[in-house]
């Protein structure tokens, strides 16, 4: 990677985790400095941020890895909305950012022709090599815009979401797996797993 721009350390940390450059990425990266700026966060040991993300795309990837917000640490809440939208909560000051990708990311038509030509095994060596550098510029261009350029970046009152907590388990009655206990559904008598509730 960085084979035509130099990029930031932590950007190439992001790429690292996870697994390739893209513009999606760069547009989380941004997201989160566009959000630093407003509330200086730095990476969260625990649960100090809460990253509220709109959608589940490659930016989400650089929200992890810059701000340490992760399903794991419950600091990660997703919001299946299908928008470029990044709400970061630090719960020490009770201060929210929501940043807000509204911009046209560049060269999206080149990169959509390209990259059908590709899918379709009809690429050129040299428009293989076209694909890597359109992409690396557009995520250099992301990344070293204004902010104002790509992003609404606006603080906002938003109700911060309870801790994590640790919560029991208890085997569902129709596959015998252990299952977190306020995720599991009464069909009947019966109490079962979300998984089985589905099946008819």
């Amino acid at each position: 990677m960085g084979t035509y721009y130099d990029f930031p350390d932590d950007f190439e940390g992001c790429v690292r985790f996870h697994g390739h450059l893209c513009p999606g990425l760069a547009i989380g990266y941004a997201a989160v400095k566009a959000g630093a700026s407003v509330l200086r966060m730095s990476p969260s040991p625990d649960e100090e941020l809460v990253a509220v993300v709109e959608n589940d795309s490659c930016a989400v990837d650089a929200v992890q890895v810059l701000l340490g917000c992760t399903f794991g640490k419950g600091n990660l809440i997703f919001r299946d909305w299908g928008k470029q939208v990044f709400t970061f909560i630090d719960r020490a000051t009770a201060r929210a950012v929501r940043v807000s990708f509204v911009g046209e990311v560049p060269g999206r038509e080149e990169r959509h022709a390209l990259r059908a030509k590709i899918e379709s095994g009809r690429a050129e060596e040299s428009e293989l090599s076209q694909w890597e550098e359109l992409r690396e510029q557009v995520a250099a261009q992301i990344i070293r815009a204004n902010p104002a350029d790509f992003f609404t970046i606006e603080e906002v009152e938003f109700q911060i979401p309870p801790k994590a907590s640790v919560v029991g388990t208890q085997p569902c009655e129709v596959c015998s797996e252990p299952v977190v206990t306020d995720r599991m559904v009464k069909r009947g008598i019966m109490t079962i797993c979300r998984e089985c509730a589905e099946k008819p």
